[in-house]
């Protein structure tokens, strides 16, 4: 799929060391981070090829906040199968940082947010407005929550949306699988890098 670099964003979400670092929250709560650490090289990729083309980049970060809440505790009705507690994705934290390996650049927007959505209370969909985006792709973690969630904000907010396949990542293989059938079903395509090109319109073509 050929994309129009000047109206085309790719979103990192949440590629944040509490989530992917040795050393960050989950995975010194004991959970198995592996499959959203191996995510950082094809994000990188992808990214890289954004920027080389002219494309506008967006890196999110979920973070704690302070007014609302840790986001287990503003609801009664709490998912059954919730793991998360105790402090994390700090706002200023080395946790709630876009890993290393993904430093944004000079040019890219980041956005913190306190739920899913990339779109929830932020100037996200002003700004890419703002720049004539049209399509967005999504890369980053966690496949079925806060990377799906985004989608369905970006849809709504009238924005093409693609996921690149092989620059998610997720607890769940089974989980993020099904992602992308929902993402095809209702949402947009589902491609990998590699079937991801930009190019600028050929003005000569009618």
């Amino acid at each position: 799929m050929q994309l129009d670099p000047h109206r085309s964003a790719v979103i990192v979400v949440d590629m944040q060391n509490d989530f992917c670092h040795p050393d960050g929250y989950y995975a010194r709560s004991g959970r198995d981070i592996s499959a959203l650490a191996a995510t950082a090289e094809p994000v990188a990729a992808l990214v890289g090829k954004a920027r080389a083309a002219g494309a506008k980049t967006v890196f999110t970060r979920l973070v704690h906040d302070a007014a609302r809440g840790a986001m287990e505790d503003r609801h009664q009705i709490k998912p059954k199968r919730w793991s998360a507690s105790g402090e994390r994705l700090m706002p200023g934290s080395w946790g709630a940082e876009v890993i290393d390996a993904l430093a944004p650049g000079p040019d890219a927007l980041i956005v913190d947010k306190a739920g899913y959505s990339a779109f929830h209370d932020t100037p996200l969909a002003s700004w890419l407005k703002a720049r004539n985006v049209k399509t967005v792709i999504l890369c980053g973690v966690v496949t079925y929550a806060c990377v799906l969630a985004t989608g369905f904000s970006a849809f709504d907010n009238d924005f093409d949306v693609l996921v690149a396949t092989d620059a998610v990542g997720s607890w769940s293989t089974e989980l993020g699988d099904a992602t992308g059938q929902i993402v095809e079903l209702l949402l947009g395509r589902t491609l990998p890098i590699d079937a991801i090109d930009f190019a600028v319109p050929d003005a000569t073509v009618a």
